[in-house]
């Protein structure tokens, strides 16, 4: 009763995907899907507001929101973003920028810890 498991092959993941060399002889051009790429973003938020952030994904981690801090964030952000383009761009998205953009206080700009020093 030694049944042999058959080998995964070279690539495991064809025994979960299946075989792809068919994909590879369909005629036609080949298009690329964009990726969701996601880069690192780092900013001071108020600490009130993150702390209710992180107690509203706790308590809807689970099923069937399955909410993460990320998700939260990202859904907050894609909101306020469309909501800019119809208030201040006629609904069309911002022209690309062509420089990175300048880290610091804005000029003026002050901070609420920094009052009554």
């Amino acid at each position: 009763m030694n049944k042999q498991r058959p080998s995964l092959g070279a690539d495991p993941l064809d025994t979960v995907l299946g075989d792809w060399s068919a994909a590879a002889r369909r005629p036609g051009p080949v298009i690329a899907t964009p990726s969701p790429r996601r880069v690192r973003a780092t900013f001071h938020l108020p600490h009130a507001l993150v702390e209710e952030a992180r107690n509203a994904t706790v308590a809807l981690s689970g099923p069937p929101t399955r909410l993460t801090l990320a998700r939260l964030v990202e859904d907050a952000v894609s909101r306020e973003i469309a909501r800019l383009r119809v208030s201040h761009n006629g609904g069309a998205p911002f022209p690309q920028r062509h420089a990175d953009l300048i880290g610091g206080r804005p000029i003026g700009g002050h901070v609420a810890s920094d009052e009554g020093r």
